[in-house]
């Protein structure tokens, strides 16, 4: 394949991850008041599994700038949006640190992937918790325990989901993990 259709081919791939990712974080998935499972991130995990840690920081990107220009992102202050819409996305990407070359997937390098990516994201959401959320915390709790708490409790269902779905891709299909290079 020649190298433009290659950069066209990957180009259109992170295009759509993005998209799809923010159609999916159009569907409200509130657990508990700001406790979320947020399934929207596995469009990004898989791209940066499947085409690698450049393509994944570009598609996470795209995602944050799609949810800050369409009016779908809660912005508080410009240092507030860089961190949860432009870094924390971006952070996804790490994800394809672990990318795999060939069909015989191991579980494990994925798994530890899809767990670090999100653990990173999360840490910026647990900074901007303390930072910019904290007259949101429960009574008693302080800015640092309540960030933690829900942060923690999101960032743990996200991993988990994402951990479920895409090791379910990987046992059925394998072959989306492994971009054709003819």
């Amino acid at each position: 394949m020649s190298n433009s259709k290659f950069n066209i081919r990957l180009l259109t791939e992170i295009a759509f991850m993005a998209a799809l990712a923010f159609i999916i974080s159009l569907i409200p998935n509130t657990v508990y008041g700001w406790i979320i499972i947020e399934i929207a991130c596995i469009p990004i995990l898989l791209l940066s599994l499947r085409r690698g840690f450049v393509a994944g920081v570009i598609g996470g990107l795209i995602w944050g700038i799609l949810a800050i220009i369409t009016g779908h992102a809660y912005i508080l202050t410009l240092s507030q949006a860089s961190l949860e819409y432009i870094l924390a996305p971006l952070s996804l990407g790490l994800a394809g640190l672990f990318r795999q070359k060939t069909l015989q997937l191991k579980f494990p390098p994925v798994l530890l992937g899809i767990f670090i990516a999100v653990l990173v994201k999360y840490f910026f959401h647990f900074i901007a918790g303390i930072i910019f959320w904290s007259q949101y915390a429960w009574k008693g709790w302080g800015a640092v325990a309540y960030s933690l708490a829900v942060n923690g409790i999101s960032g743990i269902l996200t991993a988990v989901a994402a951990m479920v779905v895409l090791s379910i891709f990987i046992k059925k299909f394998p072959q989306i993990f492994v971009p054709k290079t003819n």
